[in-house]
């Protein structure tokens, strides 16, 4: 008996896609069952009787979206022990789950035999099911990559980490050779590998784990050339008749290759044609998806040859991504070596704390050494440290960019606790208006901190007595800098806080008690000072974006 089966991701913004739900859809189909995945609330879905229903979660502050998108969904299987809560959030919240829902989730990983039946399936180690993300709206910025892991847990128990909760045992090597045999032949190859590892450097197999990943054609200089698609749906076709990924796959193609990669007209029109002939792309065929194998199957001769001439096989570098990051107290440089052995890009390494100033800046030292030119960093805040930690840490990454010749992209990352319901943490030496300050900095620099020093400047300050200037500084003025500074709202703001500061009447310390906790609206002038409600009307006046836009074209 084939069972229907509904997989829910919330529908908050992520880049990753859920591999959790991609492999249990591959356990589900394994089993001959129908599987459908929706990212959010749907009324078609919910009013239907689902035999099983799963919904994955991810961190905490999506707390009320999660338990808004579990609360809608309850209801519509068939026997309430089938309906399934797992990941993230439901392992680390899992007494507020409970209480929000009614519904017992499910704690961490599904790594045992039995997880979802009477079987000796373990769920965690099938191939995810690369499909079912075909079959929703929703674009993950993620694509044409294997996703995996290769080493589970981490041997670190960091405060601010959901891992020990959610991998608890460390596992040193997960050999992902079959997985990639499998997507390739279904899936088609992928051109770049994104491992989730949490501490890849901590395996006593990393020299192991280095070798599988050149056998699997990701050394350094390796190349990529996407496979003839058309051949591969094809033979999905021919396989499984009811293959509807595939056949949509096939209309895309054929909508889509003559007109964006045939130049010479006469072979165009011969492909076109071809596909007129064999009424490939009717209206009634499309709708309903009549004969269109039987049809293909006549016309795939023809098209083959000319889809295999004008087709994309321009090589392109493919790329390894440790995505979580590795840890630099445990990078020597044999492990530097070996990492210098696969197309690693970039190579990410965590700088969350100053302590690790001079162990970190070694280590950058040594991946120049090794070739390595392109890096990444997570860079924590908000958590133990204080502003002028974070400055510095992104300052030394400018330097060394500029001593070594690298490329290092910084990513301040804002810590928010594990068990934390929205995103309103405030560490112990930050404040509200602090948070929002870095922010609007990072939303004009799309989260990324550039490595030219002209950039960082002119977002963070030339030195650290300036940044502490822009983090007081009115939010429309962080965002719209260059605008503010043109119209001289910069400079007048700037001669208030000067005039404040030099008061003896402690009028600054008084601003800063409105300013710190960044709420503007409905404050009780009648009992500000008038020179400090002269200075607040800066924070209070928002920049008009129609102007902003007009200043803009003028520039043009």
């Amino acid at each position: 008996m084939n069972f229907n089966i509904l997989l829910v991701e919330p529908d908050y913004k992520n880049k990753y896609p859920p591999l959790g739900l991609m492999k249990i859809s591959a356990y589900h189909k394994l089993k001959g069952d129908n599987v459908t995945f929706n990212k959010g609330c749907s009324k078609e879905l919910k009013k239907k009787r689902w035999d099983r229903i799963y919904i994955t979660t991810l961190f905490s502050f999506y707390f009320d979206q999660t338990v808004k998108t579990i609360n809608y969904y309850k209801r519509s299987v068939k026997r309430s022990k089938n309906f399934l809560v797992g990941g993230i959030l439901a392992t680390t919240m899992y007494d507020e789950i409970i209480k929000e829902t009614g519904i017992i989730p499910f704690k961490g990983l599904l790594n045992k035999p039995g997880n979802l039946g009477n079987d000796d399936i373990i769920v965690d180690n099938l191939t995810p099911d690369y499909d079912m993300l075909e079959t929703i709206d929703y674009i993950y910025p993620t694509n044409s990559a294997y996703i995996s892991y290769m080493t589970r847990g981490c041997c670190n128990h960091c405060d601010f980490c959901a891992v020990p909760q959610l991998e608890p045992e460390y596992i040193n090597h997960i050999s992902i050779k079959e997985q990639v045999k499998e997507v390739d032949a279904r899936y088609g190859e992928k051109r770049n590998l994104l491992l989730m590892d949490n501490n890849v450097l901590a395996s006593n197999k990393f020299d192991k784990i280095i070798d599988e990943i050149i056998d699997l054609g990701f050394y350094n200089g390796a190349t990529y050339i996407e496979p003839n698609y058309l051949e591969l749906y094809y033979k999905r076709l021919k396989s499984y008749r009811n293959d509807k990924i595939a056949e949509y796959k096939l209309k895309d193609i054929l909508k889509i290759f003559p007109e964006k990669r045939i130049k010479n007209q006469n072979i165009r029109d011969e492909f076109i044609g071809c596909v007129e002939e064999f009424g490939l792309l009717d209206e009634l065929n499309v709708k309903y998806g009549k004969l269109f194998a039987t049809r293909f199957k006549k016309a795939y001769q023809k098209l083959l040859p000319i889809y295999e001439k004008y087709r994309n096989t321009i090589p392109k570098q493919r790329y390894v991504d440790f995505n979580q990051g590795i840890d630099a107290r445990l990078l020597t440089p044999h492990k530097m070596k070996r990492l210098s052995e696969i197309n690693i890009k970039p190579l990410r390494i965590a700088f969350d704390n100053i302590k690790l100033k001079k162990q970190y800046i070694e280590k950058i030292h040594l991946a120049s050494r090794y070739g390595i030119r392109e890096l990444s960093n997570y860079v924590l805040y908000n958590y133990l440290d204080k502003p002028e930690d974070l400055y510095d840490r992104l300052k030394i990454n400018i330097k060394l960019n500029e001593e070594l010749g690298l490329k290092i992209f910084s990513f301040p990352m804002k810590y928010i606790p594990v068990n934390a319901k929205d995103r309103s943490h405030i560490g112990t030496h930050w404040n509200r208006k602090y948070l929002r300050t870095v922010q609007a900095i990072l939303n004009v620099t799309h989260g990324a901190v550039m490595p030219r020093r002209d950039f960082f400047e002119k977002a963070f300050g030339r030195n650290i007595y300036e940044f502490n200037k822009l983090l007081i500084m009115p939010e429309d003025y962080v965002y719209y800098r260059m605008y503010c500074e043109d119209k001289g709202l910069v400079r007048a703001w700037n001669n208030k806080l000067q005039s404040l500061k030099s008061s003896l009447n402690g009028d600054y310390e008084e601003a800063m008690k409105y300013i710190y906790k960044n709420k503007f609206r409905n404050l009780p002038e009648m009992f500000i000072d008038k020179d400090i409600m002269n200075f607040l009307n800066h924070y209070k006046n928002r920049v008009a974006l129609s102007d902003y836009r007009n200043w803009k074209e003028l520039r043009k």
